[in-house]
């Protein structure tokens, strides 16, 4: 479920993959899977960026979600 999204992630570093490699396998690569990758997936001036916000490393189990943004619009927390 994607609720363990993150968990699973921190666990394929544990086990060796590259944390490069990580941030990819829930960017990029399915937004190329999904042949959206001019759109999502990066981010980069004219793409649409959902994004969310963490008080420090992502890839850090102890970071926490401090705020999601949305279509430009912040939809949790405050920035």
């Amino acid at each position: 479920p994607i609720k363990y999204l993150r968990v699973n992630l921190l666990e394929a570093i544990r086990m060796g993959l590259p944390r490069q490699e990580a941030l990819k396998t829930i960017t990029i690569n399915p937004a190329q899977v999904l042949g959206v990758e001019n759109r999502v997936g990066s981010l980069e001036p004219q793409k649409d960026a959902d994004l969310v916000i963490f008080n420090g490393d992502p890839l850090d189990f102890e970071s926490e979600i401090i705020a999601t943004m949305i279509d430009g619009k912040v939809i949790y927390g405050e920035i």
